[in-house]
């Protein structure tokens, strides 16, 4: 079996949602979307309402997994300028004002055009806890999966009801942080859920101790609580951005984020009511059960509010501190 390299931010978020005898709700927001300022603004909002982990997407002009809804984020966030570059500092923003874990769900493209070893570094200046490379094997750029688990950046695996046995043994060794497991054939957002779904779920456990997060098309009318016990975890992407395109303004999409996230909270009776979710997991600045000051208070003071301009005209996060060890 494999696990964890570390208890890292993930890991701990995982383990908060196990104590409290609930499953851990994971927003996605594209990152960049609908502008980049207003990006900002609704990725707190989602972080203060109680995301357990926040995952930020790279938007990708051929984003070829994601469904409509997705595509139609990432155009408006590629329009307004978002690069990798940007959501590294958006990353780097958030953790200097809340304390939920940031994982970045991106295409190979982009990274390899920043530079690998660039992306490393700078993911790791950022305080980002995990990566999702979406279309990347395993058994590709041995080099930047190491790279990544060096850095104490967590690699987050995709794994499908159709994927195969032999192959799914290479995928959990690959795996930090929790397994990404895709509920529905087709691209996000589309699909039904497969019938081979609890098949998968148990032979993860078979195969590691990670934690197990269903994604692709989960939304406030999917079954969650039939999955207790299998899966400790649901992602919530399309269903989310859906609900932000509907708004009119920024103040109704930052309203309209707010309230899906309560309401991802209490769907299926899977996750607790807002009210019940406890004040150290949902509030800014607060402190740990230990009293401690929450992670960015510890190991840095100073965040760049916006990142730096290179001379090329593009972005890069500012120099920031390296994770503690």
């Amino acid at each position: 079996m494999t696990g964890p390299a570390r208890l890292g931010g993930i890991a701990r978020a995982f383990e908060a949602a196990k104590r409290e005898r609930r499953g851990a709700f994971l927003p996605f927001l594209t990152s960049g979307f609908p502008d980049l300022v207003e990006s900002d603004r609704l990725a707190a909002a989602l972080c203060e309402e109680g995301a357990d982990v926040l995952e930020l997407g790279v938007p990708f002009s051929d984003p070829v997994a994601d469904g409509p809804v997705i595509q139609r984020a990432s155009e408006a966030a590629l329009r307004a300028g978002a690069t990798l570059a940007h959501t590294l500092g958006q990353a780097m923003r958030l953790h200097a004002r809340h304390d939920t874990p940031i994982v970045l769900m991106t295409y190979l493209n982009p990274v390899l055009r920043y530079g690998t070893q660039r992306f490393v570094s700078d993911a790791a200046a950022a305080l980002v806890d995990g990566v999702i490379l979406v279309d990347l094997p395993p058994e590709e750029e041995p080099e930047l999966w190491d790279a990544l688990r060096a850095a104490g950046i967590d690699t987050v695996t995709l794994v499908a009801p159709t994927t195969e046995p032999g192959r799914l043994v290479r995928i959990a060794e690959r795996a930090s942080g929790f397994l990404y497991v895709v509920a529905r054939l087709g691209v996000t957002g589309q699909g039904r859920i497969d019938a081979a779904l609890d098949s998968i779920l148990d032979r993860c456990r078979e195969l590691t101790p990670l934690p197990r997060c269903l994604g692709f098309g989960m939304d406030l009318k999917t079954p969650i609580g039939r999955y207790r016990g299998k899966a400790e975890g649901i992602v919530v992407g399309s269903a989310l951005l859906e609900t932000i395109l509907e708004g009119s303004d920024p103040r109704s999409r930052e309203a309209r984020a707010r309230v899906r996230t309560r309401h991802a909270g209490e769907a299926s009776g899977a996750f607790p009511a807002l009210d019940q979710i406890p004040d150290r997991i949902r509030a800014p600045g607060s402190r740990d059960a230990t009293g401690r000051a929450r992670r960015f208070d510890r190991r840095t003071t100073r965040f760049p509010v916006r990142p730096e301009t290179t001379p090329d005209g593009g972005s890069r996060p500012a120099a920031g501190p390296a994770p503690a060890t």
